[in-house]
């Protein structure tokens, strides 16, 4: 994959900052930062939200279909399976 800054933009809701955080602990380097009603998440190369994470997080089963209830906009592509929702740069 090409390197490029990839972007995740969640509204600020209270699922949505827990599942900021989970992105967070799974993606090193990854940059938040917290707006009127958005948070906005870069990093360089991709941003992976896995499920298990947020499951976790959330302390219930959730689906990576399920990020399209609070996600506001990104920026790259996307590659969504039942495990995991990536958003990266394949110039």
């Amino acid at each position: 994959m090409a390197k490029g800054i990839s972007l995740l933009c969640l509204q600020s809701t209270d699922e949505g900052r827990v599942i900021a955080e989970a992105i967070k602990k799974d993606n090193e380097g990854i940059t938040v930062s917290n707006k009127p009603a958005m948070i906005q998440l870069e990093r360089e190369g991709s941003i992976v939200v896995k499920a298990q994470s947020v499951s976790e997080a959330l302390g219930r089963d959730w689906e990576t279909d399920e990020l399209q209830l609070v996600l506001i906009s990104t920026g790259g592509q996307i590659d969504e399976d039942d495990d995991q929702f990536v958003v990266y740069w394949n110039n």
